[in-house]
């Protein structure tokens, strides 16, 4: 199940999961279930820096 918020685009859950470094939990949560999925090792320093482009941190 999963609530999608599309206004506003930041949310406070979004703001504090970026303050604690929820960005680069949520990569390496992603890298651990594609891997699971498909077996095959996605490239998480090219996850984090494209992350890092769509957040603008």
């Amino acid at each position: 199940m999963a609530d999608v918020v599309c206004r506003p685009l930041e949310t406070a859950l979004l703001r504090e999961a970026r303050r604690l470094g929820g960005g680069e939990r949520v990569v390496f949560q992603a890298d651990g279930a594609f891997r699971l999925f498909t077996g095959i090792r996605p490239d998480a320093e090219r996850m984090l820096v494209h992350l890092a482009e769509l957040i603008g941190s």
